[in-house]
């Protein structure tokens, strides 16, 4: 009764229109076919990184052949998953509806508020990954960092900016709340594969695309002009990867430890219709300077294993510490 009260309401016109487009931003008037549901999935996975080229057809017809036979959405799903890695690379993959939740679940029970503690005169921030939380745990997360680097700010000289095992999620709440330490402007770009770029931009109350925050945060003073190292490791990945790039090309910023993760590029997630998510590469970092980061792991400025120990002797030069 209620979607023949859509469909009339819209009209003829529009009830095809969002019959046509509405799946591909999670809308669905009826639920689709085994095979509609497939084309849709392979319809978002051409905005993929990777989407193009031999290997990428073949995934593409391996769907398709198996959309012919499936009898429910459940069948497609090793399918597409192979597909997805093949359309986004290494930073792709696709979530079953029960892997969604359990992700959704293990993000939320697993969640951590970054921590500022004051050590002399050095502030170290420690930046934990933030997964796919509600947006209630996204604002705490990047006003509790926000009003502790803003709370810090007057008594220290220098601060350690601790990446070393933050393995993603969602970059907002990170940028956010360390946006009292960014100059407002472009920070960095996302770069898709047909060469489109988005740019990342940092204002008084936080960060988001274009000049308009996506978390806003209290405004505070900026912090600009105060030496910040930057700790990272092997396990720094994604989001954590951004956190890098949105400070590299500053001065003074420097950054001390091993390689990151090499997850240097953006993702979209996509829910299907059966809650099942595709968590597709569309783009990769480019930093302020217009370094292309291509997917590959960010070099520290200090490659080191006593990042830390090296972090506060560099700081300590700088007459800080």
């Amino acid at each position: 009764m209620i979607t023949a009260a859509v469909v009339l309401l819209l009209g003829g016109s529009g009830g095809w229109l969002v019959h046509t487009y509405g799946p591909y931003f999670g809308f669905h008037l009826f639920p689709p076919s085994p095979q509609r549901y497939a084309d849709v999935a392979l319809d978002l996975m051409e905005q993929g990184y990777h989407a193009d080229g031999t290997e990428w057809r073949d995934a593409r017809e391996r769907v398709l052949e198996a959309a012919d036979g499936a009898e429910g959405y459940a069948d497609l799903h090793g399918v597409l998953a192979e597909a997805a890695d093949v359309a986004g690379g290494n930073h792709s993959f696709f979530l079953t509806p029960d892997e969604a939740v359990d992700s959704a679940d293990s993000a939320a029970t697993g969640f951590r508020a970054p921590a500022v503690t004051v050590d002399g005169s050095v502030a170290t921030v420690v930046v934990p990954e933030i997964g796919s939380v509600s947006e209630e745990l996204q604002q705490r997360y990047a006003d509790v960092a926000a009003a502790d680097v803003a709370a810090a700010a007057p008594d220290v000289c220098g601060w350690v900016i601790d990446l070393r095992d933050n393995t993603g999620g969602n970059m907002y709440p990170m940028l956010s709340g360390l946006s009292p330490l960014l100059p407002n402007g472009t920070a960095m770009h996302f770069r898709t594969a047909f060469g489109a770029e988005m740019d990342v931009t940092v204002q008084d109350d936080g960060v988001g695309m274009n000049g308009n925050s996506i978390i806003s945060v209290e405004e505070a003073p900026k912090v600009t002009d105060q030496p910040i190292a930057l700790l990272q490791s092997e396990r720094t990945a994604s989001s954590g990867e951004a956190v890098l790039t949105a400070f590299r090309g500053l001065d003074p910023v420097e950054s001390f430890g091993s390689d990151s993760a090499g997850y240097t590029s953006g993702n979209t997630v996509h829910t299907l219709y059966d809650g099942a998510e595709l968590v597709l590469t569309n783009s990769v970092y480019v930093d302020r300077d217009g370094v292309n980061l291509d997917e590959k792991p960010i070099r520290p400025d200090h490659p080191t294993d006593a990042a830390e120990d090296d972090a506060r002797q560099w700081l300590a030069d700088a007459d800080c510490g």
